[in-house]
């Protein structure tokens, strides 16, 4: 998606100087068993599409990368808590600039055939080796711009523009240290070095392939191993096992000492069954069965909540609408523009209501209350959605049968003689999701029974998933649709942009247009305070409350409603969920097997929701006392 160079994309964890020294924290010794005590185990998965590809310095695929997550160190890595600590970097630095980081490798790292021989030493060589695979346009990596987006002369070398990757901003100083040069200060620099497209992979091994006519990821053959697993057997469309590494630095966080990934092309429809004969240890609960389950006492203390992912939705408003006279887009253009009005509609929209039609088992949990998803980034251990005015949101359900009432009554008042109600509210979605379609309909049904179908008249129009975008969303051919979005990058920033004209060059739903804020430079009001948050490099806990205002204005003059997280559903599964480690993502991202606990008995929803509590506590904790900030 497109970034404006201009502005300075930023993200979640600053760095002065840091460094792990002896004291440096091994992972998970109190938090997971220890090694002395621990039971080994074996666990067993399902799944039904092959890998793309084992090459992780090309795939953005979500299914590829766990792969690598288990058999692949970066520099740093997330834990059960989702703080950052050292992985194959044991000290960091970064320059008063911002602009150059550089880090210290941990000695004595190898890397291992998938027969478990030993190859070679990890060392910082293998990063930059790494960065020009990625770099070589040739090799088509699908991630390269997450490396010449940041890393100074990248972009030029990928694009051909110089030829001497000695230009480019990473180079090896000594055998085992890195540093990297970045085009601009770029805070989100140490987290994204999480990301697969930063991975080490040997140039020794590179020649080798090349002198043997093999390309790197293709096969077993083609891959070598550092991380926690080595993965021994890879049988396309049958299996694929991963065992222990017993060299691994960090191994006491380990007790399961071999997976076996079984295939079978009917895994989603009979995972359950097998789950249910003792076949394999996890599975997602499909929803045709997901009534039979929660109805039935047994299998419902089989299974537990599975994570959310990284998107959030909101109930977007149309500030410059385009449809049909007949739908008075005039009407709604000035009614959009009144807050009072906007403020009935943030109120009297039931979200719960709304999320339960897709989600009737777990639509609390997915409610949010601010455009930033919860568990993006933290200050001072204090996460991003309880700082500053977003508090009273996070803390709030924004629907409120009186105050949407309240709104209303003040609205009419104002907008009587300049619109003719009902306002007319083209509301749009697609009709491929007959649950997507139930969800509209209840939606216009609760909100013109609450606010009054003389006060509203939402229509319902319909279009095909397949070019909606730009056949609805682009054009402005509604006047409210929920929209979702995902920060590419772990920031605020990173959630803002899909709303902001100066970044994309548009905004699906206008902001910048919203009348009583447009200001001198043409902006609006909310688009400014995000750019001056974003002009702050230096010091993360400012930035961050500078983006908090922003979100808290924009919230205050109801310019959005915050809807919901994606992902969510169910597992029935033995794993405990509170022991893998994480993603730069934090807990609502992609969790890793790296670090499980194999339980002996399913967890089971009651169990999950109390040892949540007390794990959300150690998180605090954990947080609070980073030694990574």
């Amino acid at each position: 998606m497109r970034r404006a160079i201009a502005l300075i994309l930023l993200i979640s964890i600053l760095l002065t100087a840091c460094s792990g020294g002896n004291n440096a924290p091994t992972g998970g010794k109190d938090t997971n068993l220890e090694a002395d005590t621990k039971k080994m185990t074996q666990i067993n998965m399902l799944y039904g599409t092959e890998l793309s590809t084992l090459n992780y310095l090309s795939t953005s695929v979500t299914d590829n990368q766990q792969l690598a997550y288990l058999t692949v160190d970066p520099l740093i890595e997330f834990d059960q808590y989702g703080v950052m600590m050292p992985s194959t970097a044991i000290e960091w630095s970064k320059s008063d600039d911002g602009l150059v980081y550089t880090f210290k490798l941990r000695e004595g790292m190898h890397w291992y055939t998938h027969e478990g021989e030993e190859y070679g030493e990890v060392v910082a060589d293998d990063f930059v080796t790494g960065i020009k695979w990625v770099l070589t346009q040739e090799n088509g990596s699908k991630v390269a711009n997450s490396v010449y987006n940041v890393i100074k002369n990248g972009e030029e070398y990928y694009n051909g523009e110089i030829d001497n990757f000695e230009q480019v901003g990473v180079k090896a100083t000594d055998k085992y240290i890195l540093e990297y040069t970045l085009k601009e200060p770029t805070p989100y620099f140490l987290r994204g070095t999480h990301n697969m497209c930063f991975y080490p992979v040997s140039a020794e091994f590179l020649n080798e392939l090349e002198e043997r006519g093999e390309e790197f990821g293709t096969s077993n053959d083609t891959l070598l191993y550092d991380g926690a697993y080595i993965m021994t057997k890879f049988e396309p469309e049958d299996r694929r096992i991963l065992e222990y590494n017993e060299n691994y630095w960090n191994k006491d966080i380990i007790s399961v000492e071999k997976i076996t990934y079984k295939y079978n092309k009917e895994a989603s429809a009979i995972g359950h069954e097998l789950f249910l004969r003792g076949e394999i240890n996890d599975i997602s609960i499909p929803g045709s069965i997901l009534d039979e389950w929660m109805n039935d006492p047994e299998k419902r203390n089989l299974m537990y909540p599975k994570p959310l992912t990284n998107m959030t939705y909101w109930m977007g408003f149309n500030f410059e609408p385009n449809y049909e006279d007949e739908y008075k887009p005039e009407d709604w253009k000035t009614a959009v523009n009144n807050k009072n009005f906007r403020k009935s509609l943030f109120h009297g929209l039931d979200r719960l209501a709304a999320v339960s039609v897709l989600s009737p088992y777990d639509a609390e949990r997915k409610l949010v209350n601010t455009v930033t998803r919860r568990d993006l980034v933290q200050s001072n251990g204090v996460d991003y959605t309880m700082l500053g005015g977003l508090k009273k949101f996070t803390e709030t359900d924004s629907f409120d049968e009186t105050k949407a009432l309240e709104y209303k009554e003040k609205a009419i008042e104002e907008l009587t003689g300049k619109v003719d109600f009902p306002i007319k509210v083209i509301f749009t979605y697609t009709v491929e999701s007959a649950e997507g379609a139930n969800r509209a309909q209840v939606i216009e049904q609760q909100m013109e029974k609450l606010l009054g179908d003389d006060y509203i008249d939402i229509v319902l129009v319909g279009y095909p998933n397949t070019g909606y975008t730009n056949a609805v969303r682009e054009p402005g051919k509604f006047s409210m649709m929920i929209i979702g979005w995902g920060p590419d990058f772990i920031d605020p920033m990173g959630s803002f942009d899909f709303l902001l004209e100066s970044v994309r060059g548009s905004s699906t739903t206008r902001i910048h247009l919203a009348e009583e804020y447009i200001e001198a430079n043409g902006n609006g009001k909310f688009e400014n305070m995000i750019i001056e948050a974003n002009k702050e490099v230096l010091d993360n806990d400012k930035r961050y409350e500078m983006f908090a205002d922003a979100e808290t204005f924009l919230l205050d003059e109801a310019l959005v409603v915050p809807f919901f997280m994606s992902g969510g559903g169910f597992s029935a599964s033995y794993l405990d969920p509170f022991t893998r480690y994480k993603s730069q993502s934090g807990l609502s991202g992609l969790g890793k097997l790296k670090g499980v606990v194999v339980l002996d008995e399913p967890m089971g929803m009651d169990r999950f929701e109390e040892e949540e509590k007390t794990f959300l506590k150690k998180v605090e904790e954990a947080r609070k006392n980073a030694k990574y900030e």
